[in-house]
Order: structure tokens, then C-alpha cells, then sequence
């Protein structure tokens, strides 16, 4: 049976501030050589990804935490904030006197304070930050930017504040790369999700959910872990999603990824 395997990327593939493992390499080019559909299901948008990333060679993709899709190089679904939405959001970011960093159809715009914030406090948590493409910096974030999703950050730990102003015409999830939830969340349409991407991509390719594995390790990929048919949580994932998954892997840098994989074929097999 062939299997639509459907991956995170921060946490899941790579470790903050680190290479893939070579085990998590060698596993995605088994998939792929067997002829199974890989795919990535990330809040990162298609231009955030390092070449690291690109090499792998994925079929696709579900990307901004399911407002982007990707198959073949091209993009076939692209959802935006409203007007309205995107105002509220920036008007919560001055009021509150967040930063943030937001992506757009052309690239993620980001001020400088915004990065050297995000540095400063991932550094803090893991001792090395993450790398991302696709950054245009900026001095403010445009008023007329169309906005795709956003990630907003407090230095002053308001974000909780901020979720709850924001709540109803858009959501949010906390951060998944390690901050305290006071201090970063990431911040996204209202009914958009990983789960409604992975549902839309699988209509676009005429194959069924039954097809597809899911694995991740936060809370923005609850929604995944929950509509694909199998389940995975790394064991470095966050405790409400390991409660969620049908199996807990091992650790990223403990080849969770190669094990995650060995493990969903054997429930193919079997």
C-alpha cells in the first residue's frame, strides 16, 4: 500500500540550530526510493526552507499551518487574512508592544528588533537558534501586507494578552520551538489548520486520509497527528501530543524520525 507520509520540520526533522540527522536522511530516501508520497506539514512557509530542507527532495507540501499547499514545485491553495483581520493583528502588535514576523505570498517580512529578539531568546532555551530562508527585513511591517500567517513575540511575556485580544477573528497555538508561552505564539486563520491542508491536499492528489502518517512534535500539529490515519509523536514532542498520537517515537537526535518511519511500515506490513 503506498503511504502519504506528512512531516514537521522543527523538532521533527531538525533540531534547533543543528543538521538533520543522517539516519532521518537516509530513512526520507527509503520512502522515496519505495515509492510512497513525502510531504512536508509545517507552519513554516515554502520560502523559509534552507536548502538542507530542499534536498530531501519532498513532493509537496502543507505549509503555514495549512494556508499554503505545494505539489510539484507549484502552488496550488494560498488563504490570506482579511483586511480586517490583518489590521486587528497589527494593531494588537503595536498595543501591546509585541514584534512579530509575518509571512507573505512573496516572503516572510521581519523587522530587525523582530530577529534579534527571536536569536536572543532561542539562544536562551537551546543555546543556538534556528535557520530559516526567505527573511525580507524591514523597518515596521507594512499596514497594506497581505499576511498569510504571523508569529508574534514579547519580550515583556504579553503574549498570553495578546492571544486572548486576538481570539475569534483569527487563532493561535503556542510557539513550538521552546519559548515560554508568554513570550511567543504563532497566530493564524481562523480555520486553518494542518489537519484541513493534509485534507485538501489529499482531495487535490484523489487519495484517501487512510493513506496518510502524520508526525510531529508540537502543539500545531495536533490537529495532523489527530486526522491522518497513523499518528507519530517524537519523543521530545509536548506532552498533550504524545497523548494524542497512536505511537511515540524516540528522541530527534536518538534517530526518532528513522524509528517513526520504520515503525509506520511495519504497521503497513502488518
Amino acid at each position: 500500500m503506498k503511504l502519504n507520509f506528512f512531516f514537521d520540520i522543527d523538532g521533527t526533522i531538525l533540531p534547533v540550530g543543528k543538521s538533520i540527522p543522517a539516519s532521518a536522511v537516509e530513512a526520507i530516501g527509503r520512502l522515496k526510493r519505495m515509492g510512497h508520497g513525502i510531504f512536508l506539514c509545517t507552519g513554516r512557509s515554502p520560502y523559509e526552507l534552507t536548502d538542507e530542507i530542499r534536498e530531501l527532495g519532498f513532493d509537496g507540501g502543507v505549509f503555514s499551518s495549512g494556508a499554503t499547499l505545494v505539489h510539484g514545485g507549484s502552488t496550488i491553495m494560498q488563504k490570506c487574512m482579511t483586511d480586517a483581520q490583518r489590521d486587528l493583528l497589527l494593531k494588537v502588535v503595536k498595543d501591546l508592544n509585541l514584534v512579530s514576523f509575518s509571512q507573505s505570498f512573496d516572503a516572510t517580512y521581519i523587522t530587525r528588533e523582530a530577529l534579534d529578539l527571536y536569536d536572543e531568546m532561542e539562544f536562551s532555551v537551546h543555546g543556538r537558534t534556528l535557520k530559516f530562508n526567505g527573511f525580507i527585513i524591514v523597518d515596521r511591517i507594512p499596514d497594506d501586507l497581505p499576511i498569510i500567517k504571523s508569529y508574534i513575540m514579547s519580550r515583556e511575556g504579553r503574549v498570553l494578552e495578546a492571544r486572548r485580544a486576538l481570539e475569534g477573528p483569527l487563532t493561535s497555538v503556542n510557539n513550538t520551538t521552546g519559548l515560554p508561552e508568554t513570550s511567543a505564539a504563532e497566530i493564524m486563520i481562523p480555520g486553518v489548520t494542518k489537519a484541513s491542508g493534509i485534507r485538501d491536499l489529499m482531495d487535490f492528489l484523489g487519495e484517501g486520509i487512510e493513506s496518510t502518517v502524520g508526525i510531529g512534535d508540537g502543539e500545531n500539529d495536533l490537529e495532523m497527528i489527530d486526522v491522518c490515519n497513523l499518528g507519530i509523536a517524537m519523543g521530545n514532542a509536548c506532552e498533550v501530543l504524545k497523548r494524542h498520537s497512536d505511537y511515540v517515537t524516540t528522541d530527534i537526535e536518538a534517530d526518532g524520525l528513522a524509528n517513526a518511519i520504520d515503525y509506520a511500515l511495519g504497521c503497513s506490513a502488518g
